[in-house]
């Protein structure tokens, strides 16, 4: 990837995410193309990069047509019927995916966030809300065999909770335990009582700074979250395990996310300190005007960008301050702002398609972590890096050099859905792009009508490809989960909403110097 440095930009001009594309018809009210500021260079210094909304742009909670919001009711319907049906009649928790019997701790946590969602659409009550998340708790926390200090295993069997051999892999993930945590924490503060107690006491018992590394770690990675701890034998932790030398050093939204879990700790001895939060790198990048922007060198998948965004809600934060934690070489970003160029990345790169990919085009974005035929794909697209006389390499930003990916064509429907959150027309209409898609007998591709009652109607299956007319047979927690999720913050912002209220969620953004939450 070419790097540019910020001397032969000193003419860029700022032009965010009009891009020249026409919003699609969808219905929804902040369909209308944002505002753009006059031209103006980037600083002379990344610290005196400030990353932020142009004046007027539309922000969620947003407003949808009667006909966008029932389409929005159907997708949530299909995603909420896996999470409560396809589960496993023992504990509770949803499989990885429907052909398989195991558990991905990361799904669960979706699978908790999604709860609320359907007590609060109907379709369930609040009793049956508050049984299966005090069945999920009590089943995870009952087998100590599933989690070295505190942190969870990222597969685990879906009948006993417990580590299992014939996974795809035996690492207690730190990811998927802070993906895990942030649904435990929602359903926690939404039903209180006995399932908060339960939620309170897995976060509490969570030692984070046992995944921090030290002089293991190259000088640039000291200090930062493991990506996990791989076990000799997932069904026996006790014979051990090593952590592996991959950091969470990255302002990514994963990175993000398992750092703020780290500072959340009650436990003063768990926990990490909020500065790490702040010290991850921040690579500017452009691309034809859509930045700058901070982003990840590996992986431009459009996932990356979103994942925090479920559950903190940097759409009421505005700009934030590392300047005020010591790192006055790091930009000031308006975290969602920063989201929203990314995806305005993906559609522009979709819509480019240089490689003539079937599927990608102008409803059909957003290339992101999926199953396709030949079994499951991670590709993406990056902007290019732009360097500040004021950044260290290895230190401020990653010298490695990521390469567009566009895949075999396939298109996952949740990757631009999850994005409603950000640019909701364009979301909504490349979701019904998919859902308009037919065989040749005329029947939906992808599409599986949650009105119907039959077992294993959930809406979107996890991915389909225009060019060869593969379908994925499945669908996946960790896919259907973002879906339900965006589109209920992007309508209501319930989860936001939610999850901020919980005092430890709280007294971690007080650690953080985060502004309160916003009613």
């Amino acid at each position: 990837m070419k790097s540019l440095s910020v001397t032969q930009l000193t003419r860029f001009a700022l032009i965010p995410l009009s891009l020249g594309i026409a919003a699609p018809t969808s219905g929804c009210a902040a369909a209308g193309p944002s505002s753009e500021p006059a031209a103006t260079p980037l600083p002379a210094k990344a610290g005196e990069l400030v990353i932020q909304s142009p004046p007027g742009t539309p922000r969620p909670p947003f407003a949808f047509s009667e006909d966008d919001s029932r389409f929005l009711d159907e997708v949530q319907r299909g995603c909420f019927r896996y999470f409560w049906e396809a589960v496993d009649p023992v504990t509770g928790m949803i499989p990885d995916r429907s052909s398989v019997d195991f558990v991905s701790v990361a799904g669960v946590g979706f699978q908790l966030s999604a709860i609320p969602i359907g007590v609060e659409r109907g379709w369930i009550t609040r009793a049956q809300g508050e049984e299966r998340c005090l069945k999920i708790l009590r089943a995870l926390l009952g087998n100590p065999g599933n989690r070295h200090e505190g942190l969870f295993l990222h597969f685990i069997d879906g009948a006993t909770a417990g580590g299992r051999k014939n996974t795809p892999e035996d690492v207690v993930s730190t990811i998927d335990s802070a993906l895990l945590f942030a649904g435990v924490l929602t359903a926690g503060a939404y039903f209180g009582g006995e399932v908060d107690r339960l939620a309170t006491q897995m976060v509490t018992d969570a030692n984070w700074r046992a995944f921090v590394s030290g002089d293991e770690a190259k000088p640039h990675e000291r200090g930062f979250i493991t990506l996990g701890w791989r076990a000799k034998d997932a069904h026996d932790l006790s014979k051990g395990g090593r952590y592996l030398p991959y950091y969470w050093v990255d302002s990514g939204c994963e990175h993000r996310l398992v750092s703020f879990m780290g500072v959340l700790s009650p436990k003063p001895e768990h926990r990490v300190d909020s500065a790490m939060y702040y010290r991850l790198r921040r690579a500017v990048g452009d691309y034809k005007g859509t930045g700058p922007m901070i982003w990840f060198p590996y992986s431009g998948a459009l996932f990356v960008n979103l994942f925090s965004h479920f559950w903190i809600n940097y759409n009421a934060m505005g700009v934030d301050n590392p300047h005020a934690a010591g790192f006055a070489n790091r930009p000031r970003v308006d975290w969602w702002e920063n989201s929203r160029r990314l995806v305005a990345l993906h559609r522009l790169k979709a819509r480019e398609n240089p490689e003539n990919k079937p599927t990608l085009g102008e409803h059909a974005w957003g290339l992101t972590a999926m199953d396709v035929a030949k079994g499951y794909a991670v590709p993406g697209v990056y902007p290019t890096l732009i360097t500040f006389p004021d950044q260290r390499e290895a230190f401020d930003y990653s010298t490695y050099s990521g390469k567009d990916d566009y895949g075999d064509g396939s298109i996952a429907p949740y990757g631009p859905g999850s994005a409603i959150m950000f640019e909701p027309a364009a979301a909504v209409a490349a979701m019904r792009f998919a859902r308009e898609q037919k065989v040749p007998d005329g029947s939906p591709m992808v599409w599986r009508d949650p009105a119907n009652p039959a077992p294993g109607n959930y809406g979107f299956r996890d991915s389909y490809n225009l060019g060869t007319g593969w379908v994925a047979p499945d669908y996946v927690a960790i896919d259907q989960g973002p879906l339900i999720l965006a589109i209920e913050n992007a309508r209501t912002g319930l989860i936001w909403r939610t999850f901020h209220s919980h005092p430890l969620v709280r007294q971690a953004g007080e650690r953080l110097g985060w502004p309160p939450a916003k009613p």
